[in-house]
């Protein structure tokens, strides 16, 4: 299942960076699936690296943090839940700005149904133009303003998934000298572009 196109239109006059279309911005099919694929390539991998190996290991020694999420999976004890938070929010702070970007505009795709549909819930009868110019800037508040939007908490929740998903890829009841390399494999897979 591909992801919908995402057209953001905003003003002009706030953030140049963007494709202009008569005063207003958009961002095309083709800027967002390069947003993605950068997410996944470098942002996505930096995270994998440093939960499974952390920073000094070179990749030939799994975190604690790891083992406990593997181990638990979904139904993580508040200590360890709280430490996959703080590593997360640890993470996220580190990153640079086009990386935070590359990192609220995968969340957004992740989230997009449940954006379109509370989107859905609260909007009038609008035109189908006036719809997507307003379905457009909804989603751009939420990645220009992500605290106020809600999409900063959103964007935690999600990679607390996804590294719980990733975690329980694996059977860790026998650590050998393979399992590094499967870690690194499927690590591969998850950071693909068509993953």
């Amino acid at each position: 299942m591909g992801n919908p196109q995402i057209r953001i239109s905003i003003s002009k006059k706030i953030y140049s960076t963007l494709i202009s279309i008569s005063d207003k911005m958009f961002i095309t099919e083709e800027v967002n699936l390069a947003t993605v694929a950068y997410f996944k390539k470098i942002v996505l991998r930096k995270l994998f690296m440093e939960f499974s190996f952390g920073l000094q290991s070179n990749n030939r020694v799994i975190t604690d943090l790891f083992e406990n999420v593997n181990y638990y999976g979904f139904d993580l004890p508040y200590d360890i839940e709280l430490a996959l938070l703080e590593r997360l929010q640890q993470f996220k702070n580190n990153l640079d700005k086009e990386e935070l970007t590359a990192l609220f505009f995968w969340c957004v795709n992740r989230k997009y149904i449940c954006y379109l549909e509370n989107f859905l819930g609260d909007c009038d009868n609008y035109s189908e133009q006036k719809f997507d110019e307003e379905f457009g800037r909804s989603l751009a508040y939420k990645i220009y303003e992500p605290c106020a939007s809600g999409l900063e908490e959103d964007t935690i929740d999600e990679l607390q998934l996804l590294l719980c998903n990733f975690a329980s890829e694996f059977d860790l009841s026998l650590v050998d000298e393979y399992t590094c390399q499967e870690i690194l494999e499927v690590m591969e897979i998850y950071c693909s572009a068509i993953h």
